[in-house]
């Protein structure tokens, strides 16, 4: 019903569902950096990085950060 209302809504890539934020989050994630040192890069606080990553995990359907890092890759432009 959603789709029908909601044209190209079904189309939409996992990568634009994720915030400008989890985008850079990931990319760093990506590079091998801790979630210290994406805090620190990023201004925010390790905590942050922790839940932005738990948004990135469920919204690209990874459970481990390996995962995440390799989708990345494929789907982020770097």
């Amino acid at each position: 019903m959603a789709g029908a209302l909601l044209p190209g809504r079904d189309t939409a890539s996992p990568a634009e569902l994720l915030s400008e934020r989890e985008q850079q989050v990931l990319r760093l994630a990506g590079k091998g950096l801790a979630n210290k040192q994406i805090g620190r890069e990023l201004g925010i606080s390790e905590r942050t990085v922790k839940v932005h990553l738990g948004n990135v995990f469920r919204r690209i359907g990874v459970t481990d950060r390996t995962s995440a890092a390799l989708w990345a890759r494929e789907h982020l432009e770097q």
